[in-house]
C-alpha cells in the first residue's frame, strides 16, 4: 500500500514539475512586459550573483586549478559574461517598472563597458603618464605605476556600481515619494511572493487565513522551535519545513559539516561513514520539505546538478515564502511563516 502510495505521488509531483518548467518558460519569454521593484531588482540580482559563483566553483572542482587555469578562466569569463546578460535584462524591467523604457541606452552602454572591463586585457594598469590595459609591471617607459589592478577586480566594483545605480539612483530620479511601494516581488505590475519583511498588499480574506493558520499552530519556546526543526523535522519527508526551518537546518549543517567532516575530528571510519549517510539523508529530506512547503514539485531536487537551472532550485530553497491556502479566493498566496 505504502509503495502504490508513494508511486501515485511521485506520478503526481512529475506532472506538477512539467507544468512549472511550462509557466517559468512562460514568465521568461515575457520578460519585457515584467517590472522589478527596488526589492525584487537587488535580491534577484544578488542571488543569481552567488548562484553563478556556485556554478564555477562546482564546475572548477572537476580539475586541478594550479594545472588547468586556463579552464578556469574559461568558467570565469563566461559565467560573469551570463551574468552581465542577465542584469542587463532585470536592468530593462527596473526601467519598465518607472515606464522610462526609453532611457535603455543608458543600459546599453553600461552593459558595454562592464563587458570591455570583464574581457579585455589581464589587467587594467594606470601610471603616472599613461592609461592602458596591460599586463601587470612595475614601471611603465620609466613611469612608475600609480595603479594596477587584475580585470576581474575591477570587474566586481563597476558591476556593484551598476547595481547600485538601477537600484538606488533611479529611485531617487522617478519614484513618487507620496506613493507607499508595495513590498514583494512584482512580476507584470502583481506581487508574487515577499523576500523580507511582510507582504503589504494582503486581502482581508488572506489575512484571515493566516491568523487562523498561527491560531492552529503550537507555541514552542524558541530553542524547542530550533530542536524540532533541525533533528525531528530532518529525519520525516512527509511534511513542509519554512524558509526559517531550512536556514537553521542549514546553520546546524555548516557547524556540523566543519566540526566533524572538514577538521577530521571523527577518527573511527565507521563513525565517519555513518555520519555521512545520515547527512545525506536529512540534506534530501530537508529539501523535499522545502520545495513542499513552497507548493514546488520535489523534482526540482534533480535540478540542483544542473548547471544555471539549479540557481532557481537554490531560489525556490532559500527565499522562496510558504505557499497557503485562501479558502476565500481559492487560491494560494505566499507569505514568510
Amino acid at each position: 500500500m505504502k509503495i502504490k502510495n508513494m508511486r501515485q505521488f511521485l506520478v503526481d509531483e512529475f506532472s506538477k514539475f512539467k507544468i512549472e518548467v511550462v509557466e517559468l518558460i512562460q514568465y521568461v519569454s515575457k520578460f519585457k512586459t515584467l517590472t522589478m521593484n527596488i526589492q525584487t531588482y537587488l535580491s534577484i540580482n544578488i542571488l543569481v550573483l552567488l548562484g553563478i559563483e556556485a556554478n564555477i566553483f562546482m564546475c572548477s572542482v572537476l580539475f586541478d586549478k594550479t594545472y588547468h587555469q586556463e579552464y578556469y578562466n574559461m568558467l570565469f569569463y563566461v559565467g560573469h559574461t551570463l551574468y552581465v546578460l542577465f542584469v542587463f535584462i532585470t536592468n530593462y524591467m527596473r526601467l519598465n517598472y518607472y515606464k522610462k523604457d526609453s532611457f535603455n541606452w543608458l543600459n546599453v552602454v553600461t552593459m558595454i563597458l562592464l563587458l570591455m572591463v570583464l574581457i579585455f586585457g589581464n589587467s587594467i594598469t594606470i601610471s603616472s603618464s599613461n592609461f592602458r590595459f596591460a599586463s601587470t609591471t612595475d614601471y611603465i617607459l620609466g613611469n612608475e605605476v600609480l595603479w594596477s589592478v587584475d580585470t576581474p577586480e575591477l570587474f566586481f566594483p563597476f558591476l556593484f556600481g551598476t547595481l547600485l545605480l538601477f537600484t538606488f539612483g533611479i529611485d531617487k530620479l522617478w519614484s513618487n515619494h507620496n506613493v507607499i511601494e508595495t513590498n514583494g516581488i512584482i512580476f507584470d505590475n502583481k506581487v508574487i511572493d515577499v523576500w523580507w519583511g511582510n507582504r503589504n498588499d494582503l486581502t482581508d480574506g488572506q489575512i484571515k487565513t493566516l491568523k487562523l493558520y498561527y491560531s492552529r499552530q503550537d507555541n514552542y519556546p524558541f530553542w524547542v522551535d530550533i530542536y524540532k526543526s533541525v533533528f525531528i523535522d530532518s529525519l520525516w519527508f512527509y511534511g513542509r519545513s519554512t524558509v526559517r526551518q531550512w536556514h537553521m537546518f542549514n546553520v546546524f549543517l555548516a557547524f556540523i559539516m566543519y566540526n566533524f567532516v572538514v577538521t577530521y575530528t571523527i577518527e573511527s571510519s565507521i563513525l565517519r561513514y555513518a555520519l555521512y549517510i545520515y547527512l545525506t539523508y536529512t540534506v534530501i529530506t530537508m529539501i523535499c520539505r522545502r520545495l513542499i512547503d513552497t507548493n514546488s514539485s520535489v523534482f526540482w531536487f534533480l535540478c540542483l546538478f544542473v548547471p544555471l537551472v539549479n540557481i532557481y532550485v537554490m531560489y525556490l530553497l532559500y527565499n522562496k515564502t510558504s505557499a497557503i491556502y485562501d479558502q476565500e479566493s481559492n487560491s494560494i498566496f505566499y507569505y514568510p511563516l
